[in-house]
């Protein structure tokens, strides 16, 4: 009686579980060489299309890969030397700050029950420190990758100018080999669209919040844009936590309401985004169900730090596309997809 080697889908997912734990242990080993990598490559997928127009337009590969790659530079200087004269700024303004938190807290805990006073002001401390070392997190933080956006730019370069030459080579030796072509082919376009709709989204969205802070005269208004606008690549939690630095700053300057307009202002301009700007700029839906698009963050963060939450949804889109390419993974993939795109699913 000849026996079946075919494994029973409990035994597959905790095999698959016990795999998932180490190489999820081994890519934390190696987090700091996987960021600058999947940075390359994404940084190389969105410049990609335009070396191809550029191509397109009978311009010389490797000057192609030159003008795109200047202009990577430019973009990524001009967002730093804005970085640095506000870290050197706010550094200088953090003093004053911390005095007009006293006094704020002192104005406040005059009304308040003094039972409580002490606690509040406690509570009240806690706040505005927590925000003011996450401001100055934050702006190190990008200080310190310097070296590492250096290395990003010479790896896209090389991808870029590699890239040129890679359908005609895929061709040759993937010839037969459709299935997978088109699988690469798949990946490449659905994680590029996300990438390019993404960052003009963000861009709007940092563009139309620094305006606002602006005419709102909050200190810093365009350093804060660009923070949105990094910070938006965070599904549902990042224009939140990039908004309480200039909602602390416009306590200070206006008291709670200040604060108040500031939250609500910044919460209108990205449902407008996300709600109106990203559906119509889309060709379709992402196709993450919400579960886990928020599973993805708190695991890429633990994987590869906070860089990891930048690039958390383009790295899990990427895995249920490959998970789809396979028939043992393809129910894996499914439980990946939204409501919407089970329910189109459903109706095919």
């Amino acid at each position: 009686m000849q026996q079946s080697h075919i494994l029973s889908t409990p035994v597959k997912l905790f095999l698959l579980s016990i795999g998932l734990v180490f190489l999820t242990k081994e890519m934390q080993e190696i987090s700091s060489i996987l960021i600058t990598f999947i940075f390359s490559f994404f940084a190389a997928l969105i410049f990609s299309p335009l070396v191809r127009w550029l191509q397109s337009k009978r311009v010389p590969a490797i000057l192609s890969v030159g003008v795109v790659v200047f202009l990577l530079i430019l973009i990524i200087t001009v967002f730093g030397l804005l970085t640095a004269v506000s870290v050197a700024q706010l550094s200088s303004r953090m003093p004053a700050y911390e005095t007009e938190l006293e006094d704020y807290m002192g104005a406040l805990i005059v009304y308040l029950p003094s039972t409580q006073e002490l606690t509040l002001s406690m509570i009240f401390r806690e706040v505005g420190g927590s925000l003011i070392s996450f401001s100055m997190g934050l702006l190190n933080g990008i200080i310190n990758a310097t070296t590492t956006i250096i290395l990003i730019v010479f790896i896209t370069a090389f991808l870029l100018l590699d890239s040129t030459g890679t359908p005609k080579k895929m061709q040759k030796e993937l010839e037969g080999e459709f299935v997978l072509l088109a699988k690469l082919h798949e990946f490449s376009k659905v994680v590029v669209d996300y990438m390019i709709v993404r960052t003009k989204t963000n861009l709007i969205t940092g563009v139309a919040i620094t305006v606002a802070l602006l005419i709102g005269g909050i200190e810093f208004a365009v350093f804060w844009g660009i923070v949105m606008f990094t910070f938006s690549y965070i599904p549902y939690i990042g224009l939140f936590l990039a908004s309480l630095p200039p909602a602390f700053l416009a306590l200070l300057q206006y008291g709670p309401f200040g604060a108040l307009a500031v939250i609500i202002v910044i919460l209108i301009i990205n449902m407008l985004a996300d709600d109106v700007l990203l559906p119509s700029l889309a060709a379709g839906d992402l196709g993450l169900s919400p579960s886990v698009v928020l599973i993805s963050i708190v695991y890429w963060v633990y994987v590869l730090g906070p860089a990891g939450a930048l690039i958390s949804t383009p790295l899990t889109l990427s895995i249920k596309i490959i998970l789809e390419s396979f028939e043992e993974t393809e129910e894996l993939a499914k439980l990946m997809d939204s409501k919407k795109v089970r329910s189109a699913k459903k109706h095919e």
